[in-house]
């Protein structure tokens, strides 16, 4: 019998303790970590970090809820990406990222702090509001 092996994915290595990042059932991503893999199933369980254990999930090893993780490494090295830079302020009006990955116009409602991160919840012009990440918040381009 052959063993199977994981995909080759940009980003994201198959071996247990690696990081990367993974989406709930709410449609949230969060920093993850690989647990265990199932190489006969072709999946990895995912431990979500900073929630608690049962939160635990198997994703199969080719999910589209599987992602490398953002630029946090960087951004903790001090090297700061040109758009992590912008902190935007309660009522400003910004493009902020749905869940189809587009950019939508939203006001900010409040500034997050997670630690030493920060995330944002927004309105969007429909009146559904989110938390997002910082990459998930762009200024408007004034045309």
């Amino acid at each position: 019998m052959q063993m199977k092996t994981p995909p080759d994915r940009a980003g994201i290595t198959f071996e247990v303790g690696a990081q990367l990042e993974a989406r709930d059932r709410l449609k949230n991503w969060y920093a993850a970590t690989i647990e265990k893999i199932d190489f006969d199933k072709e999946r990895v369980l995912i431990h979500f970090r900073r929630w608690s254990r049962r939160h635990n999930e198997w994703f199969h090893w080719n999910s589209p809820y599987l992602r490398p993780l953002e630029r946090i490494s960087l951004r903790r090295q001090g090297q700061n990406p040109p758009h992590s830079q912008p902190r935007f302020v309660s009522g400003t009006r910004v493009l902020a990222c749905w869940t189809d990955c587009r950019f939508y116009p939203a006001k900010i409602l409040r500034v997050n702090k997670d630690g030493e991160t920060h995330s944002y919840t927004v309105r969007f012009f429909d009146g559904v509001v989110r938390t997002v990440k910082p990459t998930g918040v762009k200024p408007i381009q004034k045309v």
